[in-house]
């Protein structure tokens, strides 16, 4: 995942991975991080396993950029993100669209 990390490759050193353990409710219940400054990395994510946060508070929070801490919270936005593919997100949006579309003036 460090390949895809700014500051990572600004710095030439983009090995390294983040990986999250993330409950069916989206909370983080554990991660990994191996590669430059993970220590300083693992601190928001330890704090989000001891606080109970899900991949949502993370990935609405804003970071600085370009940091290392910039992995963790790319993870949190591709678990949003599916979140919002899966069902019944979709299907329920189909049904707030047909609802709106009756309620709107022709």
């Amino acid at each position: 995942m460090n390949a895809d990390v700014d500051r990572a490759i600004t710095d030439g050193d983009s090995e390294g991975f983040t990986k999250m353990a993330i409950d069916k409710k989206g909370r983080i219940i554990g991660a990994t991080i191996v590669g430059p400054r993970a220590g300083e990395t693992l601190a928001e994510l330890t704090l989000a396993v001891r606080l109970g946060l899900r991949t949502r508070d993370l990935a609405s929070t804003i970071h600085p950029y370009p940091t290392y801490s910039d992995a963790p919270w790319k993870v949190t936005i591709a678990d949003v993100r599916e979140r919002f593919r899966a069902p019944p997100l979709p299907m329920l949006f189909k049904i707030l669209r047909r609802i709106s579309r009756a309620r709107l003036p022709r």
